[in-house]
C-alpha cells in the first residue's frame, strides 16, 4: 500500500496558523465582532465564542487538527483564552522564523528547532513560576490593594464583566453580567463561595434551560428546577408534596416475576398487579409521577382519576439531580419518592415547561438568544464564568496549601472571606493587556542563562495587547509607553509601599485571572513544543489506535520466535 508522506518545517506550522490567526483576529476583545459560518444546504451560524469557532471551521492538515485539540485541551482546564492562545502562538512561530534571519540563516535546522522547542519548555516550568510569584503577583496584589475600597465588593461582577465583555456583544454583556450575578448570590445563599461554583459549574447542564426565539432581555433566574416538558396530566396542588421518580415504565417492572403460560393470564395478572401498585402509592399520598419515559395509558387514566399531577420523558440527569439534593426514599430500584416544595406550569417563549420547587437552595438559569447560534453562544459564555471561577478557587486554595507561611487557621479565614483572598495574593489584574506587558518587561529584564527564549517569549506576548487595539495603532503605542512609564515609577517605590499611580486600562473596571494568563501560556509552549518535534506528516488507512501489549503478549511473541527458529 502506497502511503504519502510530507515533511513538516517551520514555514508549514506558520502557514498552517496563518488562516486560524485571521479569524480570530477579527473577533478579539470586546470591539471585535462576530464570525458567520455558512454552509451549501443555507444552514448559518453566528458566534464570537473562541472554541466554537475553531471547532466550526473545517481543517483539513493534520498540524491545524492538532493545534485545535491543545486549544480545547486548554479551554476544558480554565474556560478562558482560546483567541489569544492561537495569536500567541502564532506570534511565537514568526517570530522564531525572523530569528533565523537575524542570525543570517536561511531557516532553522530541525534539531535545532527541537532544541529551541525544549529550551523554552523549560522556561516554562523552571522560570515562569518564578517570575509570576515574585514579580507580577506582588504587582498585582497592589494594584488591589490601591483600589480595595472599588474592588473588594464588586471583585465577581469585575471578573465576570471581564470574561463575558470579549465574548458577546456589548448590549448582551451587561445584561448576561447582571444575570450571572444574580444567579450565583441566590444559588449561594449561606454556603460557602467555593462550594456554590463547584456546585453550578458541576450541574449546570440541569440547572440551565434554552429558549430561543426571545431577546437576551428576557433571560432570568428562576427557583427551583425548570423541566422542559409539559405536564401529560396537571393538577393544581399544595405543598409540601410527595413525588415518585420513575426511570422505566410503571408497567415493564411489575410483572418481572411472573411465570404464565398464557397471554391472555399474563395481561389479567399484569393489570391486577398495577392496579395494587398504583392503590399502594395513593396509600403513601404520592401527588406526583415524574418519569424519563412514556407511561401506559392506564397510568395516565389513574392519575386524571386520582388528581395526580403526570410529567413524563424528564431528561434522567435532572431525576438524578432531584434524588441526590434530595435524600429520597426508595421503593425499589428505578423507583424513588422526593418532597417537593411545589409543582407549577410555567410559560418561557414558545415552551410549556414545568417548575419544581425543590427543597435546597437550586435556581434554573433561564438563557434567551432570538437564533440558535447566539443562544449557543450566550450558554458557551455563561458555562465558561464558572469554570473560570472554579479554577480561580482551585488555585488560590492549592497555592494556600502549599505555601508554609500559611496556617490552617489563615486558610479558614481566606476560604470564608474568598475575594478579598484573591485581591491579597494578587490573583486578577485589569484586562486590556496588563498582563502581557508586565510578563513582557520582566522578562526582557530577567538575568537568565537563556536570554534568547525570554526575548522570543517577550516579544511574541506584546501580540495580544496589540491586536486588541488594531482598529487605532497610535492608542497602543500611547499606552504602552504610559504603562512602561509606570513600571519604572513602581519599580523605584518599596515592595511595602501601595502603588500611586493608575493602569493605562482602569477605565474597564474588568479583571482577569493572574493564574488563567498563566496556564495559557504554559498551554501554548507546550503545543509550540508538540508543533516543532513533528517532523514528518505520514497519511495512512490504518486505524490510528495505540496497541497496549502485555506481559502475556510479550511472552506469546517469544514463543512464536523461538518456535520459528
Amino acid at each position: 500500500m502506497q502511503q504519502q508522506l510530507e515533511c513538516v518545517s517551520l514555514q508549514v506550522c506558520v502557514s498552517v496558523l496563518g488562516p486560524l490567526e485571521s479569524v480570530v483576529r477579527r473577533c478579539l476583545g470586546p470591539e471585535g465582532g462576530s464570525v458567520l459560518f455558512t454552509r451549501d444546504t443555507g444552514e448559518t451560524l453566528i458566534s464570537r465564542h473562541g472554541q466554537r469557532v475553531l471547532s466550526t471551521l473545517h481543517l483539513e492538515h493534520p498540524m491545524a487538527r492538532m493545534v485545535l485539540d491543545c486549544v480545547c485541551a486548554h479551554a476544558k482546564s480554565t474556560g478562558d483564552g482560546t483567541k489569544s492562545f492561537i495569536l500567541l502562538l502564532s506570534a511565537l512561530l514568526r517570530a522564531i522564523q525572523d530569528s533565523a534571519h537575524m542570525r543570517r540563516k536561511a531557516s532553522w535546522s530541525n534539531p535545532a528547532l527541537q532544541n529551541l522547542a525544549n529550551r523554552l519548555m523549560a522556561l516554562s516550568r523552571n522560570e515562569l513560576d518564578d517570575i509570576i510569584i515574585h514579580q507580577v503577583t506582588p504587582y498585582a496584589s497592589s494594584y488591589c490593594s490601591h483600589h480595595s475600597d472599588k474592588l473588594e465588593h464588586s471583585i465577581l461582577d469585575y471578573l465576570i464583566s471581564g470574561y463575558i465583555s470579549g465574548r458577546t456583544g456589548a448590549g448582551q454583556a451587561e445584561i448576561l453580567k447582571h444575570i450571572l450575578c444574580e444567579f450565583y448570590y441566590k444559588s449561594k445563599r449561606d454556603q460557602n463561595t467555593t462550594e456554590t461554583i463547584s456546585f453550578i459549574h458541576s450541574h449546570f447542564n440541569v440547572l440551565h434551560t434554552r429558549v430561543a426565539g426571545l431577546p437576551v432581555g428576557c433571560s432570568e433566574v428562576i427557583e427551583g428546577l425548570v423541566v422542559t416538558r409539559d405536564w401529560s396530566v396537571w393538577t393544581e396542588l399544595r405543598g409540601p408534596i410527595k413525588a415518585l421518580v420513575l426511570y422505566e415504565s410503571f408497567g415493564s417492572s411489575l410483572g418481572d416475576n411472573i411465570t404464565v403460560c398464557f397471554q391472555q393470564d399474563w395481561l389479567s395478572r399484569t393489570e391486577s398487579i398495577t392496579k395494587q401498585k398504583l392503590a399502594y402509592l395513593l396509600e403513601l399520598q404520592v401527588n406526583v409521577v415524574l418519569s424519563s419515559v412514556k407511561q401506559p395509558e392506564c397510568v395516565l387514566q389513574w392519575a386524571r382519576m386520582n388528581h395526580v399531577a403526570l410529567l413524563e420523558c424528564v431528561d434522567s440527569d435532572q431525576l438524578d439531580f432531584l434524588c441526590n439534593i434530595n435524600f429520597p426514599e426508595t421503593l425499589s430500584h428505578p423507583q424513588h419518592i422526593v418532597m417537593l416544595k411545589y409543582c407549577k406550569r410555567l410559560q418561557l417563549g414558545g415552551l410549556r415547561c414545568a417548575q419544581l420547587g425543590i427543597y435546597s437552595n437550586a435556581h434554573t438559569l433561564v438563557l434567551c438568544a432570538p437564533a440558535p447560534g447566539l443562544l449557543d453562544q450566550t450558554v458557551c459564555v455563561s458555562r465558561g464564568v464558572f469554570l473560570m471561577l472554579q479554577h480561580i478557587t482551585r488555585t488560590l486554595e492549592s497555592n494556600q496549601f502549599k505555601s508554609s507561611s500559611v496556617d490552617q487557621s489563615q486558610c479558614t479565614v481566606s476560604s470564608q472571606d474568598l475575594w478579598r483572598a484573591v485581591m491579597q495574593a494578587g490573583g486578577v489584574l485589569p484586562v486590556g493587556g496588563v498582563f502581557e506587558f508586565l510578563l513582557h518587561h520582566f522578562l526582557l529584564t530577567r538575568h537568565t542563562s537563556d536570554p534568547e527564549s525570554c526575548r522570543l517569549l517577550a516579544e511574541a506576548l506584546l501580540c495580544v495587547p496589540r491586536a486588541l487595539y488594531a482598529h487605532n495603532h497610535r492608542r497602543f503605542l500611547n499606552i504602552q509607553t504610559c504603562f512602561f512609564n509606570d513600571l519604572k515609577k513602581w519599580d523605584r517605590t518599596s515592595v511595602g509601599d501601595p502603588v500611586k499611580f493608575e493602569f493605562g486600562f482602569s477605565e474597564g473596571l474588568c479583571l482577569e485571572s493572574v493564574s488563567g494568563k498563566q496556564q495559557l501560556v504554559v498551554s501554548v509552549l507546550e503545543c509550540l513544543h508538540r508543533l516543532l518535534c513533528v517532523g514528518a506528516v505520514l497519511y495512512t488507512r490504518s486505524l490510528l489506535r495505540p496497541q497496549i501489549y502485555s506481559e502475556e503478549d510479550e511472552e506469546e511473541e517469544e514463543e512464536v520466535h523461538t518456535n520459528s527458529i
